[in-house]
């Protein structure tokens, strides 16, 4: 496995990685436009083009993690963000089932806090669901709950990451 940065080219690829890990991780949360290809794909179009979401600035990047196929198996997008006073938002971040649990995330959440780096960026929220059960793996990682709806991490460089 091997993460590389993604592009527009690559979202016909990552709709389905999205579709897949919601409809094999937790469908008890779906509804129709959370799995529906086209709902999903335009949204990727408008993230690459810097058109969504209104609190994100036009910094953002995605990393895919791609098996020995080069088939993308997850990914995370993160842009910075003016959301809470915050300065850099995970956007999305799934992986399918099959590969999760085996360092695939804790790899792609490193990435993006490398590329946090860049700009100087200490701060980062990320939007769950509140039945969502992989919040469990951000505040293993050191965020906290800001409320039922968005986990922080207050300085992603005060305290590694697990298996750093």
């Amino acid at each position: 496995m091997k993460t590389l940065i993604a592009s527009a080219n690559d979202i016909d690829e990552i709709t389905r990685v999205e579709i897949d890990s919601k409809r094999q991780s937790c469908p008890h949360l779906m509804q129709a436009h959370d799995i529906s290809f086209d709902t999903r794909a335009y949204r990727w179009e408008t993230w690459f083009a810097g058109q969504s979401p209104v609190s994100a600035k036009v910094e953002r990047i995605m990393f895919k993690a791609v098996d020995s196929d080069n088939k993308i198996i997850g990914y995370l997008a993160i842009q910075l963000t003016t959301r809470f006073d915050i300065d850099a938002e995970l956007q999305s971040f799934y992986i399918l089932k099959q590969y999760q649990r085996k360092g695939v995330g804790l790899k792609l959440l490193k990435r993006a806090i490398e590329w946090m780096g860049h700009f100087n960026a200490h701060s980062l929220c990320a939007g769950i669901m509140p039945d969502n059960p992989y919040q469990r793996f951000y505040v293993k990682h050191g965020a906290r709950h800001l409320n039922e709806h968005w986990i922080v991490w207050d300085d992603v460089t005060l305290k590694p990451l697990i298996g750093a």
